[in-house]
């Protein structure tokens, strides 16, 4: 296996990831505070600014796993690396975190929220890695 990748793909790519996650969670504030049970007093004082560092290099080690699978795949261009970014984020993520869940009871709501971010934003990831030459 081939783990040479384009770093400056994998930059752009983590903070287009980031900065999809900023806009989709304010645009849906208030029905993914309403499903996760998280009230306005909850965060009025804001999080931890940690947690968007923490955030940020998770969110890169996501994208820099994506760059790896797609510079061992055939799948090139814009829509080969879209493709393959959506298929992760469907067959993989949406998948396994289906199960967890449902055995932590959450609502599909809760889900469909935060499952659709992470699949827009890995099919975008995927894009981006796919239109950028590996290493």
């Amino acid at each position: 296996m081939d783990f040479t990748v384009n770093i400056w793909a994998v930059l752009v790519s983590t903070v287009a990831y980031f900065a999809l996650g900023a806009l989709w969670y304010m645009v849906l504030s208030k029905p993914w505070m309403a499903t996760a049970g998280i009230t306005q007093a909850d965060v009025e004082d804001g999080p931890n600014p940690a947690i968007y560092v923490i955030t940020f290099v998770l969110e890169a080690v996501a994208v820099l796993s994506l760059a790896v699978v797609l510079g061992n795949s055939a799948l090139t261009g814009l829509v080969g690396g879209a493709s393959l970014g959506a298929l992760v984020g469907v067959g993989i993520w949406f998948a396994l975190m289906s199960v967890t869940f449902m055995y932590e009871s959450r609502k599909p709501a809760l889900f469909l929220i935060d499952g659709g971010y992470h699949v827009i934003a890995l099919t975008i990831a995927g894009a981006v890695l796919g239109v950028w030459p590996p290493g």
